[in-house]
């Protein structure tokens, strides 16, 4: 699938990602919710529909006790 075949919500929290380096530092939901001004849920929901319909270009991996998300 490509960007055009998501949701608003689900293409901002992808360039979200992209542009944040997710990799080297610890993802945080609440952190993420707040800068895209919507719920934990919503950013949750996003985060699974994108790991299914981008699913080579998102990664979400947990190292060293911390989530960490990816996307290129």
């Amino acid at each position: 699938m490509a960007i055009k075949d998501v949701t608003d919500l689900e293409r901002r929290l992808y360039e979200h990602i992209r542009d944040n380096d997710y990799g080297s530092r610890p993802w945080s939901t609440p952190d993420v919710a707040r800068i895209l001004k919507v719920t934990e849920e919503d950013v949750y929901k996003a985060l699974s529909e994108l790991s299914k319909k981008m699913k080579d270009n998102v990664w979400i991996y947990y190292e060293a006790g911390e989530l960490h998300v990816v996307a290129d």
